[in-house]
């Protein structure tokens, strides 16, 4: 049960008795008239109740902790909110009132079908070597994408970004590259900043995902502990890849498979894999399956490919998985 904000503000108050002496509080700070005049102000409840969802995914650490504060403070001291007090320089959230009397480009004067198609006449032809592309925070590592953003169609202004992004990601011949590593400190260097929306995300329709157990010899090989830390490491990875694409309707799922040799029984792998079922994808392949280093490239013992087919999602509707 997600907690209140009273409660979260009782619990962090310094005058809590149950505080362990010589263990550090953090508390947001309270506005105060000492403040720094270079401070941003408070934005408005009003400001932030009526904020788009696209707005809030596009803002700033900074931004979402001055919402979280006006609304500590208005849980602390509620008050009509038609009467919320305007602030004297509110945080901008939405374009100034000169820009909406300007008028609409040509481009934005044609209806959005219209739009839509233009710019799928514009994305870059497929390559055969995936490209790096944006590192999104929800993930544990960049994704590669067959078709290349194009850079230039994504900064003209907010409007043909917001309806351009899903065609990027959504386009029949874009497959996103996804790496599951269980490389944990590679994980934290490798996250950025960029959040990428569920209306973007759930356009995505090809995914290849590759998961990375590690490319030992079978003189190196992990021993138990660590090799089942790989698992829940990569198992973690899986679930925010599941959350990440929640509600997409994927039509294909490529899976490749990197592990040390004679590590792992078909019973850990077969629970990895199970942990793909929540994607729902209407078809499953395999993609490249190594065991150890490239020497041992392309030997598919002691790995069911057959039992990929069960992840699809005609069969799970029928009971057969």
């Amino acid at each position: 049960m997600t907690p209140r904000i009273d409660d979260i503000v009782k619990h962090d108050s310094p005058s809590n008795s149950s505080t362990p002496p010589g263990k550090r509080i953090c508390i947001s700070p309270r506005p105060s008239s000492s403040s720094s005049p270079h401070r941003k102000s408070i934005p408005a409840i009003e400001e932030i109740l009526h904020m788009p969802q696209d707005a809030v995914w596009s803002l700033r650490k900074q931004d979402l902790r001055f919402c979280f504060m006006a609304l500590q403070n208005y849980a602390q001291s509620p008050y009509p909110l038609n009467t919320v007090p305007t602030p004297t320089s509110p945080v901008t959230l939405t374009p100034p009132k000169s820009t909406e009397s300007l008028p609409l480009a040509p481009l934005l004067r044609l209806p959005l079908e219209i739009r839509q198609l233009i710019y799928a006449h514009l994305l870059p032809p497929t390559v055969t070597t995936p490209i790096r592309g944006p590192h999104p925070r929800q993930l544990q590592s960049h994704i590669h994408l067959t078709q290349p953003i194009f850079p230039a169609l994504l900064i003209i202004n907010q409007q043909i970004r917001r309806e351009a992004l899903p065609l990027i990601y959504g386009s029949p011949d874009q497959v996103i590259h996804i790496t599951v590593d269980y490389n944990l400190w590679a994980h934290k260097s490798r996250r950025g900043d960029l959040v990428l929306s569920s209306a973007l995300t759930s356009s995505i329709k090809h995914i290849h995902m590759t998961i990375n157990l590690g490319s030992e010899k079978r003189t190196t090989k992990p021993h138990t502990i660590e090799s089942e830390a790989r698992i829940a490491q990569v198992n973690k990875g899986i679930k925010k890849v599941r959350k990440w694409l929640a509600g997409a309707d994927l039509q294909s799922l490529m899976v490749s498979w990197q592990e040390p040799a004679q590590t792992y029984t078909w019973e850990q792998k077969k629970d990895i894999l199970d942990e793909l079922r929540g994607l729902s994808a209407v078809r499953v392949e395999t993609g490249q399956i190594n065991w150890g280093l490239t020497w041992n490239k392309g030997r598919k013992y002691r790995f069911e490919v057959e039992y990929l087919k069960e992840l699809e999602r005609a069969r799970q509707k029928d009971g057969t998985a």
